[in-house]
């Protein structure tokens, strides 16, 4: 196999103090047939000069300046720059191992037939390190495995996959894969603010639709930094709203695509416990006391889509805590579920 081009985009906005962190680490791959794709997204710091300086320095980097329109507008332009025959997402303030790409790229020798290459990643905190595996072990998929174990679960879980309901979005993100390029450019861009934060895997459902063979690497390549006012970490007043638009979305791609009874269980499966993802942003909710928080909680528990995806979820793959927890989602004990969802919270915020 020749040495096939790779192409890296980089979505840039006011990173300024991570910036060389990531571009540093990409410069250094030691596979070497690279292109680096800096998207400066109307940067108001010092970003789009680093990425000019670092452009000056290594031919292998190409910078876009563009003016603001958010991470999806910036890969967007990303995809339309690359040349490589593979490609991957790496955003501004992260950064990934230096055998990242070879690693990879030795998948695909062993395998001309893999189109895609998933792998571990790494929450990076200011003060800890919490590795995130996508899956259990290192495997190859065949076309009809990849499917169901890859593109099914952007949709949702499904039986034993129920054993760990907090890997539902592990695997959904553009970044932690390399791509063939002729899949990213099938991808269709969503933007955070109608979505509400899940904008990947809408695009990976239409970059990975009847994707052929696939790896997966059980190796933490890719370093995810989490920052104390990130969007994740902050209160979405319009989350339940977004999440309604992203599920009508994929309930679309299902029907569009006839994708079928197993789809459709999948994405009941994750509205089922999207109760978590509410539960917990509504806790940030400073304008509201106990009372508003568990009045809230109930109305979602109550709402017509919840009720009828939570009714069919099958506990029974769950652990004990997860049971106890969509038993009381079922009986919209909304007192109870307000009471747990405080726990999980704790318990995420000390690990």
């Amino acid at each position: 196999m020749n040495m096939p081009l790779v192409s890296i985009i980089v979505p840039i906005y006011n990173v300024e103090k991570y910036l060389e962190q990531c571009i540093n680490s990409l410069v250094n791959q030691t596979y070497k047939k690279i292109e680096i794709v800096l998207i400066d997204d109307g940067s108001t710091d010092s970003s789009g000069q680093i990425s000019d300086k670092y452009a000056g320095i290594d031919k292998r980097i190409k910078v876009v300046h563009k003016l603001n329109g958010g991470l999806s507008s910036a890969r967007k332009v990303g995809v339309s720059e690359v040349s490589g025959e593979f490609a991957m997402f790496v955003d501004g303030d992260d950064w990934i191992d230096e055998n990242t790409v070879q690693e990879c790229i030795n998948c695909i020798e062993k395998n001309q037939d893999i189109q895609c290459v998933l792998f571990a990643y790494k929450k990076e905190y200011p003060q800890k390190s919490i590795p995130v595996q996508v899956m259990d072990k290192s495997r190859v998929f065949d076309k009809r495995q990849a499917e169901d174990k890859i593109y099914r679960r952007l949709f949702g879980l499904s039986s034993e996959e129920l054993n760990h309901p907090e890997r539902m979005h592990n695997i959904e993100s553009c970044c932690m894969k390399l791509y063939r390029t002729d899949l990213i450019k099938k991808g269709e861009f969503f933007e955070t603010k109608v979505v509400g934060s899940s904008e990947d895997a809408l695009f990976n459902m239409y970059a990975l639709y009847e994707m052929g063979e696939a790896c997966y690497i059980n190796k933490f390549f890719y370093h995810y930094r989490k920052l104390p006012k990130s969007l994740t970490n902050s209160y979405r007043p319009r989350l339940i709203e977004q999440w309604g638009k992203l599920f009508d979305i994929m309930e679309n791609i299902i029907e569009e695509k006839q994708l079928g009874r197993k789809y459709e269980c999948a994405l009941k499966n994750r509205i089922a416990l999207s109760i978590l993802g509410i539960g917990i942003n509504e806790l940030s909710n400073s304008q509201v006391g106990v009372w508003g928080h568990v009045k809230n909680i109930r109305n979602y528990l109550k709402s017509s889509k919840y009720s009828n995806a939570v009714r069919q979820i099958k506990i029974s793959e769950m652990s004990i805590q997860w049971k106890f927890f969509m038993v009381a989602c079922k009986c919209k004990l909304s007192v109870s579920v307000y009471a747990m969802l405080i726990v999980m919270t704790y318990l995420k915020r000390k690990m």
